[in-house]
């Protein structure tokens, strides 16, 4: 292994990060896993069925199935998470369906077409969602904050509710206890208003959520400047593409590449905060910790890059066209990313996969090691 590649390894194991604290399963087509690990655990794959326990769980799949434990949070990307298991410190998931039926513990943050409480599971702690359609079965204890096209409480929620929603109801089941704040197109009938035992505050938006929220000059500065914003991100893009180190990015990648590297990407996302406030805890290290926070933006823009070049790239690959320009892989990418990136909560989520997937890339040059 070369210099530059133990330097690398060497910097993760002083900043607190043990990588052999980590059981990792890769490209598995249907994981039935029931053994318990006292490290986190990690999967890329298409089916993961997990019945086992462990510290954090982090998976990326086809579909999850989750009914084990885990002591910290979990963490998930795939088309359908169902969580019927216990976690400990909260759900960060994305997917097209997220079914919880188990018991969360911790701050939730659910991104998918259709999330589902069903009437088993039980939500103990702040819950934050973006999604078409919420159904609300189980009981949650803690804050709601949702965003939806359509909202149905059919069991009780111990804490404030702030929703934007397109339609909110209120089953004959369901209640409330606690205020509620709503942005809908239509206002609570009379007997679901009185399931909620705190105060009411509506405000009917026909025209849109922004509608009277800022002036016309305000939401067209900001318009502008987000419109600036992805250029100059496109321009520059463009221009680092230009260094004939980035040919390696004309390679395309395959779905399992893409999700191997994103899960492999997650370790230095990880790592940077740590390192970032173990250096400012040492004291002795600050400079280090000042270095790391300049560097920030820089690290997050060409991960960034070279994440949204690979997806285009696999993108290409799924159409069968037949590139091999790195300039039109960004430019598939550039355009895909600045739509679904206007997603609430599924935004954010995006950008950390994007950025995963090309910290994945250099890690991979780094070690010169393919995680397939």
């Amino acid at each position: 292994m070369k210099i530059k590649s133990i330097l690398f390894l060497c910097i993760l194991l002083v900043i607190g990060v043990n990588l052999a604290a980590v059981e990792v399963k890769v490209d598995h087509a249907h994981w039935v896993e029931t053994e318990r690990f006292n490290e986190d655990y990690l999967f890329t794959g298409n089916y993961l069925e997990f019945q086992g326990e462990t510290r954090d769980l982090f998976a990326f799949a086809e579909q999850i199935d989750f009914s084990g434990k885990s002591s910290l949070a979990l963490t998930a990307a795939a088309r359908q998470i169902y969580v019927a298991g216990n976690v400990g410190n909260g759900v960060k998931a994305a997917g097209r369906t997220i079914i919880m039926k188990g018991t969360s513990t911790g701050t939730n943050f659910l991104g998918a077409e259709s999330v589902i409480f069903e009437s088993e599971s039980q939500t103990t702690g702040d819950t934050f969602i973006g999604a078409r359609q919420i159904l609300v079965k189980g009981k949650i204890s803690g804050d709601l904050y949702a965003g939806a096209g359509e909202v149905s409480i059919q069991n009780e929620i111990h804490g404030n509710v702030k929703v934007y929603a397109g339609q909110l109801k209120i089953e004959e089941t369901g209640k409330i206890i606690g205020n509620l704040i709503y942005y809908s197109d239509h206002p609570l009938s009379i007997e679901e208003a009185a399931r909620v035992t705190g105060n009411i505050t509506f405000e009917k938006k026909e025209g849109g959520f922004f509608d009277d929220t800022y002036t016309d000059d305000i939401f067209n500065g900001t318009l502008i400047f987000s419109i600036l914003f992805k250029l100059s991100f496109a321009i520059l893009g463009f221009l680092l593409l230009l260094f004939p180190a980035t040919r390696f990015l004309e390679k395309r990648l395959t779905h399992k590449q893409i999700l191997s590297h994103s899960l492999w990407g997650l370790i230095p996302i990880f790592i940077y905060p740590t390192a970032f406030v173990i250096s400012i805890l040492l004291v002795i290290t600050i400079p280090l910790a000042v270095s790391l926070l300049f560097a920030f933006v820089p690290v997050l823009f060409v991960t960034k890059i070279i994440g949204i070049t690979a997806i285009g790239g696999f993108i290409t690959n799924a159409l069968d066209l037949r590139t091999k320009s790195r300039y039109l892989f960004f430019l598939i990418g550039i355009i895909l990313y600045s739509l679904l990136s206007l997603i609430p909560v599924f935004g954010f989520l995006l950008m950390v996969f994007v950025s995963a997937i090309g910290c994945g890339i250099v890690l991979s040059a780094l070690l010169q090691k393919r995680f397939v």
